[in-house]
């Protein structure tokens, strides 16, 4: 079987201001201002309050990041959801750019 060497993903450590929105299986819409927990050219992480779901398309607007400069508007689709003790949910999300 072939072996495939595939780069790693350099994730940053980063805590810049982003607002996510999006819409539930409902139809009902969301808002939440929050802090990136980590990011790359690929994908962000950060916490949401607000219950979501596994390929939830996002609306992202990140605010003052190292990578992406002041401003910075993106859409991105869940594909992690992490649970601590607390009941925190730590999204994962990959950017469709």
């Amino acid at each position: 079987m072939p072996k495939f060497d595939f780069p790693a993903v350099v994730r940053e450590r980063e805590n810049s201001k982003v607002l996510v929105k999006w819409v539930n299986t409902e139809g009902q819409s969301f808002i939440e201002q929050t802090e990136t927990h980590d990011i790359s050219a690929s994908g962000i992480s950060f916490h949401l309050k607000n219950p979501i779901w596994i390929d939830t398309h996002l609306s992202l607007t990140i605010g003052a990041s190292a990578l992406f400069g002041r401003l910075h508007a993106a859409s991105a689709k869940v594909v992690r959801i992490q649970m601590d003790a607390e009941g925190n949910q730590l999204i994962g999300a990959r950017f469709d750019e």
